[in-house]
């Protein structure tokens, strides 16, 4: 996952603060004047900041005008931008998503020279190899971390957008191997479950580091990691098109 964009060098003069129970207009002309910096600059900051922001404190602790203060804005600007710390946060998340699917696009290879048994073998050795190739803690982490564990009204943007297209495809994939249909619930159970292999070696990684002392997630590794995920699941993918 991508950092943080950088962070502009120019700041905002300060501005006198909105009166109580107004709401500026949604016109352009109507921001507060005095801005050294472009409109669409400090939308993009606003977002930068609050990214980072909603990462650490989480979306009930965090207030506009924590946001406003770091970023440098006016307070009105978070309600002129975005109409609401929700709507500010819905952006970010959407943000969030948007990138979540980019990453997982490409994992299962379109090539009809492989048959679905490679494209599994090709989709959770590409997947473990962005999970486990690069640490990098960062607000993308963070942020989806807080969301999973307290959700807001976000996280729909998440499932939605971030989560379900790859889902509906590695779901497909799994019922191709099956020669059954995406409605089978045997089919989400193993796609569930393959999913859950890679993700384990992820969010654990502190402990199997500890555990193996000099354990490094080296190409070999992860390819060693990935055959077993494989090998495993095609063989509960089997046992499960046994059941009837």
């Amino acid at each position: 996952m991508a950092l943080l964009p950088p962070q502009p060098a120019a700041p905002e003069r300060p501005r006198r603060r909105a009166r109580r129970g107004t709401r500026p207009s949604r016109a352009r002309s109507s921001l507060p004047s005095g801005s050294s910096v472009p409109d669409h600059n400090t939308r993009e900051r606003i977002l930068r900041h609050a990214a980072r922001l909603f990462a650490e404190r989480g979306f009930k602790d965090l207030t506009v005008r924590e946001i406003c203060r770091v970023a440098q804005v006016n307070l009105a600007a978070v309600n002129y931008y975005f109409g609401s710390k929700l709507g500010l946060y819905k952006e970010v998340i959407g943000w969030l998503a948007d990138h979540m699917e980019t990453a997982k696009g490409d994992l299962i290879p379109q090539d009809a020279a492989l048959t679905p048994e490679e494209q599994l073998r090709a989709y959770v050795r590409n997947f473990l190899g962005r999970l486990l190739s690069a640490r990098s803690e960062n607000w993308m982490d963070r942020l989806l971390g807080r969301e999973m564990l307290e959700p807001s009204p976000a996280l729909d943007l998440i499932i939605e957008r971030g989560i379900r297209p790859n889902a509906q495809r590695l779901g497909a994939l799994v019922a191709t191997l099956m020669g059954s249909t995406v409605r089978d619930e045997r089919v989400w159970q193993c796609a569930v479950s393959i999913q859950a292999q890679c993700l384990f070696y992820y969010s654990s990684r502190p402990v199997f580091e500890r555990m193996t002392r000099g354990l490094k997630f080296t190409p070999q590794v992860i390819d060693g990691i990935a055959r077993h995920i494989a090998d495993f699941s095609l063989a509960g993918i089997r046992a499960a098109s046994a059941r009837s």
